[in-house]
């Protein structure tokens, strides 16, 4: 039988502080984000999976997709662009770390967005968090 088990976000150093760092509007109707956090230190990582909800934040979240350590263009700063946001919402972001084995984490802290002709951070909260897995966002540019 195998062994299953839960990451801790603290127990694995994976502080998520997602940063919005580019974010590019593709036509009136989509946009993109990419997202950035500190890297998962743990020596079985294999990669980390993006979440998303449109709107309310909380599980469950929608997959976006996975990116394995390979994907990445820097393993010590990774990124992933969350693409073809529909302008006019508001939307949660998440992040997990998945290992060698497929375990994966739980979801970090949400960092948040608002999504029209320029995307800023929300207000009023969903961007803040604290202690293990807390995000927020840092920095913001057009």
């Amino acid at each position: 039988m195998r062994k299953k088990y839960c990451f801790s976000l603290s127990r694995i150093g994976l502080c998520y502080t997602l940063i919005f760092l580019l974010l590019v509007g593709h036509t009136a109707l989509a946009a993109d984000v990419t997202l950035a956090w500190d890297p998962n230190s743990e020596t079985d990582l294999a990669g980390y999976g993006i979440y998303f909800r449109k709107s309310t934040d909380g599980p469950p979240y929608d997959l976006f997709g996975y990116v394995t350590l390979a994907e990445l263009q820097d393993v010590n700063n990774p990124t992933f662009s969350v693409t073809s946001l529909e302008k006019g919402f508001r939307y949660f972001f998440a992040a997990t770390a998945y290992d060698t084995d497929g375990n994966e984490s739980y979801y970090s802290n949400s960092a948040c967005a608002e999504v029209g002709d320029k995307i800023a951070p929300c207000g009023g909260g969903g961007g803040g968090g604290g202690g293990g897995g807390g995000c927020f966002i840092n920095t913001i540019a057009p």
